[in-house]
């Protein structure tokens, strides 16, 4: 059955959103407002590492995905301590998650990741864990870790997709394929309890109409709880940023961003929970383009106010 506003039962369950917020799922799960505490502590990627084959990716700064890069100096529990009470005053949270956020955080000895696990959930209101990484860096020997810690404690495994288009993950200098992002969903699913969130990027060449509907679907076909989205967006010092001044890459308007993003809900299935909407430069001085991406709320309200106006609903075409 379609849904629409005459079938208001997913706006209701949403707390009147027309998409199913992560803040929802959370608090359907633990009955209460859960927040994230982001720390870096992973130091390189595969395409980063010394002696790679590998290319960075072509969007990707020094700092990688870090929130708080210049508290990586600190040590984990510094990091967690310091970081719970900037969270804590801004999302009025009592209880929390370990999101392990920079780089590649199952990239080391087995030991070293294991302990460093195991010592973030010994803080107090530490509910669980979250913790991203690419789908090319889930070995198997990870695998008996994840289980363990998500049959105790909640344990959320982000993976980097970005696109199951390999002209795209190409494009992007990813290192691996669309191939790669599947089987990395399905192991994780087959092995461990873990929730599986995938991160996508639009505003990547290509980013046709039947294609943003055919990685809904994707994503829907496969055992993903949450997704987040990003708009691919131009730093200092990376290779996009070559391209930008060279003419050979234009970033999305939030006009062309905000209507890839509704036709992706539009076919994506209400039980799929949405971290994010849209990226945010939060290192405001590396920022080259668009200039939108500063924004943390203006993008968020304006696909909102957009999805208002149309009528429409996350799952309303699924």
């Amino acid at each position: 059955m379609a849904l629409t506003s005459k079938n208001p039962a997913y706006s209701d369950r949403w707390m009147g959103r027309r998409y199913y917020p992560i803040s929802q799922y959370f608090k359907n799960l633990f009955g209460e407002r859960i927040a994230k505490i982001a720390i870096s502590v992973s130091e390189a990627c595969p395409n980063r590492r010394i002696g790679s084959k590998l290319e960075p990716c072509i969007f990707c700064d020094e700092w990688g995905s870090a929130a708080y890069h210049r508290e990586a100096s600190r040590d984990l529990l510094d990091q967690i301590r310091f970081n719970k009470g900037l969270v804590t005053r801004r999302h009025k949270a009592k209880n929390f998650l370990v999101y392990f956020q920079s780089y590649t955080n199952t990239l080391d000895k087995l030991e070293t990741l294991a302990h460093r696990y195991q010592l973030a959930l010994t803080e107090p209101d530490i509910k669980g864990l979250v913790i991203g990484t690419r789908p090319d860096c889930l070995p198997d020997r990870l695998m008996p870790v994840f289980e363990d810690i998500s049959t105790r404690r909640y344990l959320m495994i982000e993976i980097g997709a970005q696109s199951f288009f390999d002209d795209q993950l190409f494009f992007l200098k990813r290192g691996h394929t669309s191939k790669t992002n599947i089987q990395a969903i399905q192991k994780l699913s087959d092995l461990t309890h873990a929730d599986i969130g995938v991160h996508l990027i639009f505003g990547q060449p290509n980013d046709t109409k039947s294609r943003i509907i055919e990685t809904a679907q994707r994503i829907n076909e496969l055992p993903v709880n949450n997704v987040k989205l990003h708009n691919l967006h131009v730093l200092k010092n990376t290779e996009l940023a070559n391209l930008y001044f060279d003419g050979e890459f234009i970033p999305d308007c939030l006009e062309e961003y905000t209507e890839k993003v509704i036709l992706f809900l539009r076919h994506l299935s209400p039980k799929i929970s949405v971290q994010r909407l849209a990226g945010l430069a939060s290192r405001w001085d590396e920022l080259v383009a668009p200039g939108w991406t500063r924004e943390k709320m203006r993008p968020i309200d304006f696909i909102e106010s957009r999805m208002r106006q149309t009528d429409c609903y996350q799952g309303d075409l699924f």
